[in-house]
């Protein structure tokens, strides 16, 4: 199951869209009245969870201990589930909510699984692989993607992508959304230019994605720094940077210089830290347009700087008025624009105010405590294990969750469905690592 499993973490990225309501309406006599676009992902996800605990893995199931299914990291899903259902108490719109706690119970499964089917070393590594490779590929798709521009205009590839990609990716109903709020262009010193997003629904969430799985590359650089890794790193992560999400190039820094202070003290890997600390330089060489976007991130005049304090500003006020349940899921664009439809862009544009806006702020401390609490747990193992492998894999979760915990400042990414997914398997992955720390400093019983 363990293979099948590797390809289902393969086809992360990918996330095409089906549109299931003409299905519903031949075989269920279901009319849901306007299309909708489903992640295939969630689909696939579903039905290997439903396979392997009625099929491969019952017996292994079976076999796990208590510890392995009540622990840290599952205790914090759990209430966080709990508690988004109580949000939609006096909720204005119920049905919105349980659309989300639907899409939040269809991903969550893949934290099981990875608890379930990654249980040693070498299947940790093979997982890493796979997702920088599958990273490495849509980064270069991305690249061709930014270039083209170049070459071919950037009204020819701009309707390219809109008419060919989009409508595969991200569905009809999405994509109509995402050109009618458009976020794949930027305008740097009053040029106008397309940003890297590859095969995903915008720039952000790209970005997103990338910076996750940049850091997982310390657990494939501990078994061999080769040329073809080397060049793979800089071009996921100056693919990263071509998305010229700020969000994205804070989050990077606070990351990088986390990983950095990690291998020099604890790893002396100093050659590894330098890597790291180095590429930052590409932030500010002068007169590039990615160091422009990145300068413009200190401007508080700027407009599109100004509007996110505005929205934060709104966010915090709308929490503080429904502190403990918030406005309920998937509601806090009905307190700024009622007549706005499901399908919207309205956001806070920080993970935590829309999580206190939306759920309250016994949800927000949930998950400041799930992931927080995680980080602690891997730099425990990290200054307690014994195993140099274990180590780099705690360092590169570590790093990997700080990105999310930064990234989020500026952007609410759980409800894409590829980012949720990554999240949920670093999230097991850092189960994996904490549990066998822990068996690791247990004492041997006596004879």
């Amino acid at each position: 199951m363990f293979n099948w499993f590797v390809l289902l973490v393969a086809y992360l990225p990918f996330q095409i869209a089906l549109n299931p309501a003409p299905l519903l309406e031949k075989w269920c006599w279901i009319n849901p009245r306007v299309g909708f676009d489903l992640a295939s992902l969630r689909v696939f996800v579903v039905l290997f969870f439903i396979v392997c605990l009625y099929g491969g893995v019952k017996s292994k199931v079976r076999s796990l201990q208590k510890s392995d299914l009540v622990n840290f990291q599952i205790l914090g899903l759990f209430l966080f589930l709990v508690l988004i259902c109580f949000s939609l108490i006096d909720a204005e719109n119920t049905f919105w909510g349980l659309r989300k706690i639907v899409f939040f119970i269809s991903i969550f499964p893949l934290y099981f699984l990875t608890i379930i089917l990654v249980d040693n070393l070498e299947k940790v590594k093979k997982i890493a692989r796979v997702l920088f490779i599958g990273a490495g590929l849509f980064s270069l798709v991305g690249l061709i993607q930014f270039l083209a521009q170049f070459i071919f205009s950037l009204e020819k590839v701009y309707g390219f992508w809109a008419i060919n990609i989009l409508p595969i990716f991200s569905g009809f109903n999405l994509g109509a959304m995402i050109l009618a709020y458009p976020s794949w262009l930027v305008n740097i010193n009053g040029q106008t230019m397309m940003r890297a997003f590859s095969f995903f629904s915008d720039p952000h969430m790209f970005s997103f994605y990338l910076g996750l799985i940049l850091p997982l590359v310390i657990v494939l650089f501990k078994d061999r720094i080769s040329k073809l890794l080397i060049g793979l790193y800089f071009v996921v992560f100056i693919v990263l940077l071509l998305t010229f999400s700020r969000g994205a190039y804070l989050a990077i820094i606070v990351t990088f210089l986390v990983l950095f202070i990690l291998l020099w003290r604890f790893l002396k890997q100093k050659k590894l830290a330098l890597l790291f600390i180095l590429s930052l330089l590409i932030l500010i060489i002068p007169v590039t347009p990615i160091s422009d976007r990145f300068y413009s991130s200190f401007n508080l005049d700027e407009g599109s700087n100004m509007g996110r304090l505005e929205m934060w500003q709104q966010a915090g006020q709308v929490g503080l008025g429904n502190f403990w349940t918030g406005v309920g899921l998937g509601n806090y664009s009905l307190e700024v624009n009622s007549s706005l439809d499901y399908r919207n862009p309205v956001t806070a544009h920080n993970l935590y105010l829309d999580i206190f806006s939306e759920m309250g702020i016994l949800a927000l401390i949930v998950l400041l405590v799930l992931i927080l609490g995680t980080i602690y747990y891997l730099f425990k193992s990290i200054r307690c294990s014994g195993d140099s492998d274990k180590k780099y894999l705690a360092v590169a979760l570590i790093g990997s969750l700080v990105y999310f915990l930064t990234h989020s400042f500026f952007e609410t990414a759980v409800y894409q469905p590829s980012v949720l997914a990554l999240l949920m398997i670093i999230l097991g992955l850092s189960t994996y690592v904490i549990k066998n720390n822990k068996d690791e400093v247990r004492p041997s019983p006596k004879v």
